[in-house]
């Protein structure tokens, strides 16, 4: 990365009017000289523009010539306005409007970028979408490009995370008071409007668990063609959106490049697990060469780069992941050998069909899940990595290799083909591809699931016929992996993923059908060796190392049986920037329509003139037939209630 040239200047309180009249925050920082500039703008709703110092990564590249611009979203933080949906027209078309302001004032030599990790990377895939004249490239870090598939239904399930975790913390932060030094006069309205029209995005997750309109209105998938600038896209195995950024990379029809390693929801210098990489080298490279028109030997690198995993004893964080880096010309890899593996009787896994038809059956448990971990890490990024999956194997069925004869590299997307039927109408299925160490440890490599109603459509499922053989297809996340001799291959197959989706509500037995009729199997995309070698990928080691394991701040997370009840039980406490967060969910193993998400959320916005603080209750429940979800938050200023109000809905249950 070239050397720092500037001084910065850093810029608050700066209102800019959109075409309604709304004014948003904005946050400036920028070089401290004459001149015009190229310019770098991410938004979201965390309150960006409320702190008094610009992120390091912000500084670094304002002194090497880039004006950095964030702003809020309408109806949070410093911002005007409000908000009831997340992602909305009106956020999309701000951002739209933002790239042309920016463009045309007087420090910006008209070239803008987008970038962003997690929410303000979703939104640079939906402001791309619309073009604006002035946007010239974006970096997507951990985006999803579809947000029901992806982030609030995988599989075609509630995800519990949206209801014990986002909803509350969401809730809490949009109720929450402007800052005054920011936003000077206008602190009262601008609060009063917040409080009097903001409403939980929590009532959107819960009235749209089909995907339609609603949500693709928000997701670049399947409409990649519209995205017409360069896309940078940076993902990690341990994150949430790898697999949704590479399916973008593989349909984009515009320079493209991806950077895929070990991490958790980190950019990558920040990383973990690592290794780490000076992940913001990599980002200036590409704003240098799209911004700037500097020839960084860029697009002369393979546009392709992924950290291929190795074995590690499996546990709740992992400072350090193995493996190697690599680069590649392709994804999917064009070299790959779709190899197919099949179940068979005596839970074995072979490269051939088994020569006779046969079936196990399975009693759905919707408390298996637990060794899986939260995706992504839930609350706690870095943490809620899977642990040893024997203890969800007992509950599972499960179909083991041979030990290996050598080492199988596995990298792309494998794919579980299944004939299944169950004696229920709905009904989830749980695919876990695991690496059997020689010790019997079991390590979670890979995962899919579906919702057997949405196997033709997630827009209009069908209830499946009891007993009714189908066959499934469940794609599987992606996965750069390499299975070392004389370990062991396996596929687990269970129909509740505990923590990640929303039990079905029915009990129910489920069988798996193999064999010559049903050939059930899993197909692996086994990667050759580079024939010829690829460079080594031209990455420096990030200046941040890696912290110790005891200077990690350790939430708190517990999941209990009850016996008597029959309910199983995961809580969660969480404390930092976003509040003291504390959730847990409950499942019923008796009867597992009935379950329930309770959180609460509690901030402290206080000044020295004012004491203000904020708290939210959100209760989301499910029986045969409802979903119900009850949001309640309260303001209190000086030890006073201030504000108090609550939201109730309940929606039909069908198919999930």
């Amino acid at each position: 990365m070239s050397e720092a040239k500037y001084e910065v200047e850093h810029i608050r309180g700066v209102r800019i009017a959109m075409r309604d009249g709304v004014e948003l925050a904005a946050a400036i920082t920028r070089p401290d000289a004459e001149g015009e500039f190229p310019a770098i703008m991410s938004y979201h709703p965390y309150r960006g523009t409320s702190a008094t110092e610009p992120p390091e990564s912000y500084r670094q590249l304002a002194q090497r010539g880039y004006v950095m611009i964030h702003f809020d979203v309408r109806g949070t933080g410093n911002s005007g306005g409000s908000t009831s949906d997340i992602y909305s027209e009106q956020e999309i078309q701000d951002g739209c409007e933002m790239v042309e302001w920016i463009a045309a004032q007087p420090w910006c030599d008209g070239n803008v970028g987008m970038w962003g990790i997690s929410y303000p990377a979703v939104v640079c895939w939906q402001v791309a979408m619309h073009n604006p004249p002035h946007l010239k490239c974006i970096i997507v870090r951990s985006g999803c490009d579809d947000v029901y598939s992806e982030w609030t239904n995988p599989g075609g399930c509630p995800r519990p995370f949206m209801y014990e975790t986002y909803s509350p913390l969401m809730t809490t932060s949009n109720s929450a008071p402007p800052d005054i030094d920011v936003c000077g006069e206008q602190w009262a309205d601008i609060w009063n409007q917040h409080l009097e029209h903001n409403a939980p995005w929590g009532i959107g997750f819960i009235t749209h668990r089909l995907n339609g309109p609603y949500w693709r209105s928000r997701s670049v998938r399947p409409d990649y063609d519209r995205v017409k600038c360069p896309v940078f896209v940076i993902g990690g195995w341990a994150d949430w959106y790898a697999t949704a950024l590479l399916r973008a990379f593989s349909h984009l029809q515009v320079p493209k490049r991806a950077l895929v390693g070990p991490w958790s929801h980190f950019w990558p210098e920040d990383g973990i697990p690592g290794p780490r990489i000076d992940g913001l080298r990599e980002c200036q490279r590409w704003f240098d060469h799209w911004l700037k028109g500097t020839d960084t030997g860029l697009l002369d690198e393979p546009p392709v780069t992924v950290f291929v995993r190795e074995y590690s004893p499996p546990a709740s964080l992992i400072l350090q992941d193995k493996g190697a880096w690599r680069c590649e010309k392709d994804w999917p890899l064009l070299r790959t050998q779709h190899t197919p593996m099949y179940l068979h009787p005596e839970a074995q896994l072979t490269s051939e069909p088994y020569a006779e038809d046969a079936c196990d059956e399975y009693v759905y448990n919707p408390a298996v899940g637990v060794a899986a971990g939260q995706h992504g890490g839930g609350a706690s990024p870095g943490w809620h990595l899977p642990t040893d999956q024997r203890p969800d194997e007992a509950h599972s069925l499960t179909y083991t290799t041979a030990p290996l004869e050598e080492d199988l590299e596995i990298t792309g997307n494998p794919v579980a083909h299944l004939y299944v039927s169950s004696s229920a109408e709905i009904a989830y299925f749980s695919v876990k591809l695991c690496d059997v160490a020689p010790d019997g440890t079991s390590l979670l490599v890979n995962k899919g699931s579906l919702n057997a109603t949405r196997r033709d459509s997630h827009e209009q499922p069908e209830a499946l016929e009891p007993g009714k053989v189908y066959e499934l297809t469940i794609d599987m996340l992606s996965v750069a992996y390499k299975f070392q001799a004389g370990h062991r291959i396996r596929v687990d197959i269970a129909c509740a993923d505990f923590q990640n989706a929303w039990p079905t509500p029915s009990p129910a037995t489920n069988t798996i059908y193999y064999g010559t009729r049903h050939p059930s199997r899993i197909v692996l995309p086994v990667a050759p060796e580079q024939q010829p070698k690829l460079p080594e990928p031209n990455l420096k080691p990030s200046p941040k190392p890696l912290p110790a394991l005891e200077d990690i701040a350790r939430p708190q997370h517990s999941v209990t049986h009850d016996s008597i009840n029959e309910t199983t039980t995961a809580s969660f406490e969480a404390n930092g920037a976003s509040g003291a967060l504390r959730g847990s969910f409950t499942v019923s193993t008796r009867s597992p329509a009935v379950a329930v998400t309770k959180a609460s959320c509690h901030r402290d916005y206080s000044t020295p003139a004012v004491q203000v603080e904020v708290e939210t209750q959100c209760i989301t429940t499910s029986d045969e037939t409802t979903f119900r979800h009850l949001v309640q938050v309260q303001v209190t200023v000086n030890g006073k209630c201030h504000f108090e109000k609550s939201w109730s809905v309940s929606v039909p249950r069908e198919f999930d």
